[in-house]
């Protein structure tokens, strides 16, 4: 079935195609005991936090004001510029996925014979209106996740998302079809968890072309950094910075490719 709504910003990963030439070019200046264990039979799973899927770009923004410096500021300047659109791309994959299955938590579960939950709940996402089918099925120590809709005016459901997340919430992939080819592929997943002290988000293309890409957020406060590597084995580039102020970058378009960094004050300053 296709819907002939288009989900594209949000289901699928060719906006990591277009993120990775704006990076690279364009600046260069389930358990095998039981689906149903007693534990969990008579208590709906725990829905993961959605705010573990979005990502804090607040660190750049006090960029604004410095782009008329006389070239002081020329590497925290480069990595504002690149946020802005790493900031614009998380939200065009992100925003419906979890828009949709965020609003789970206004919704109460139903119980079915077979230990799954659901969620049923009306969901409106630009001119698209559907209904919501989440399901979600101790199995255990995860849960396993599917989230399907209904558009307006159907009555067959088409499976969005699907994946797995700890019995926490604070773990969990999901991967997602693309709702725009009526082969329904595979277009991407998403991951987040615990790296060391703190949390990873993490973006998969399985997109023709760009198989393999990935984007990842670290949140290990007070470090933070953003990771994009190329699927073809190509070099990573990154940006990292620090809640004092300081940071840096490396990206093959800018200063040779070296990586560039600054003080707490986000002025130029040697790497050390």
């Amino acid at each position: 079935m296709h819907t002939n709504h288009s989900l594209r910003n949000g289901t699928s990963f060719l906006a990591l195609a277009a993120l990775m030439i704006i990076l690279l070019t364009q600046l260069a200046g389930c358990s095998e005991d039981s689906n149903t264990p007693e534990s969990n039979i008579n208590t709906a799973p725990i829905l993961p936090d959605s705010q573990q899927l979005v990502f804090d770009f607040g660190f750049f923004e006090s960029a604004q004001g410095l782009e008329k410096s006389d070239g002081e500021y020329d590497h925290f300047l480069n990595a504002y510029l690149r946020s802005v659109v790493l900031d614009v791309m998380a939200h065009l994959v992100l925003a419906a996925p979890v828009q949709a299955f965020s609003a789970a938590v206004h919704t109460v579960p139903v119980a079915d014979p077979d230990g799954t939950w659901v969620w049923t709940y009306l969901w409106t996402h630009g001119s698209l209106e559907a209904t919501v089918v989440l399901r979600g099925l101790p199995a255990g120590d995860v849960v396993e996740w599917e989230l399907s809709l209904i558009p307006q005016g159907y009555e067959q459901e088409v499976l969005w998302f699907f994946g797995t997340s700890s019995e926490n919430g604070e773990e969990g992939q999901w991967s997602f079809h693309d709702l725009d080819d009526p082969a329904y592929p595979i277009s991407g997943e998403i991951s987040w968890g615990v790296q060391g002290e703190g949390h990873f988000l993490n973006f998969l293309s399985h997109d023709e072309g760009q198989e393999g890409d990935q984007l990842r957020f670290i949140d290990q406060d007070p470090n933070f950094s953003i990771e994009f590597t190329l699927g073809d084995g190509g070099e990573s580039s990154f940006i990292r910075w620090n809640a004092s102020g300081s940071g840096s970058l490396r990206v093959p378009d800018y200063n040779e490719g070296i990586e560039a960094c600054w003080d707490e004050y986000q002025m130029n300053t040697l790497c050390p």
